[in-house]
């Protein structure tokens, strides 16, 4: 342990701490959780989703367009940003539905409700995903298993269908 303190050149107890800046050196900063944010977009009774690439460039699996949250940036600015990246679709943000630890990834998402306001849906970042589809509401089950899907979005989405359709 004493070698360690020694090429640090701080105690053992305050590298074993949590993250945080060490003895005012710059070289250890405040370290952040992975941070996604999930864009919910709906257009009418339909919801954009996207078909991803696996990892191994194999397997695909569809979700709602999503993006990595830097240190510095708001999970609604890269909600906007992915999805027009991704799919060419513009979008404006309705409001946050929570966030939670994936139940697959592990990673800390940020649910984002986002409106449709122009553009075709098209797949635009080949590299990351195969496909790009408005599909209906009530048929996001057979795209993402239930179990995976934030309960607050199934709600979110059960409510702005309601109100789209009293609308018409």
């Amino acid at each position: 342990m004493r070698l360690l303190e020694r090429i640090f050149e701080t105690g053992i107890d305050e590298l074993l701490s949590a993250p945080h800046e060490v003895s005012g050196n710059p070289q250890f900063q405040l370290s952040y959780a992975l941070r996604v944010a999930v864009a919910v977009v709906v257009r009418d009774s339909k919801v954009l989703v996207v078909c991803r690439r696996g990892d191994d460039g194999n397997g695909i699996s569809w979700q709602f367009p999503a993006g990595i949250v830097k240190p510095g940036m708001s999970a609604e600015t890269v909600a906007i940003r992915e999805t027009l990246g991704e799919t060419g679709v513009h979008c404006s943000v309705a409001r946050k539905l929570g966030s939670r630890v994936h139940p697959v990834t592990n990673v800390v998402c940020e649910y984002i409700l986002c409106d449709y306001l122009t553009g075709d849906a098209q797949n635009v970042d080949v590299v990351e995903n195969v496909g790009v589809a408005w599909i209906d509401r009530d048929q996001l089950g057979r795209f993402i298993p239930a179990d995976q899907v934030y309960p607050p979005v199934l709600e979110a989405l059960r409510l702005t269908s309601l109100l789209a359709s009293s609308a018409s």
